[in-house]
């Protein structure tokens, strides 16, 4: 999981003030992710919506990105 939160994050970093996305599977769970910084606008896994965490630190937003999979 801390490889998935660290592609993700990374992604967040290299787009600053950008939209972006991230599909994939990962543990065999389908992954949709639309981004701008730390606004989960679209994060779905299986089709489940987890998304519109805003406006915490990064250690808040590297944990709802790890909460599907507890």
């Amino acid at each position: 999981m801390k490889e998935l939160t660290k592609e993700i994050n990374k992604l967040r970093l290299d787009n600053k003030n950008k939209w972006y996305y991230y599909t994939g599977i990962f543990e065999g769970k389908t992954i949709e992710l639309k981004a701008f910084d730390k606004w989960l606008q679209i994060y779905r896994i299986n089709g489940v919506d987890y998304s519109g965490y805003d406006d915490g630190t990064v250690k808040q937003f590297k944990n709802i990105l790890e909460t599907p999979f507890k």
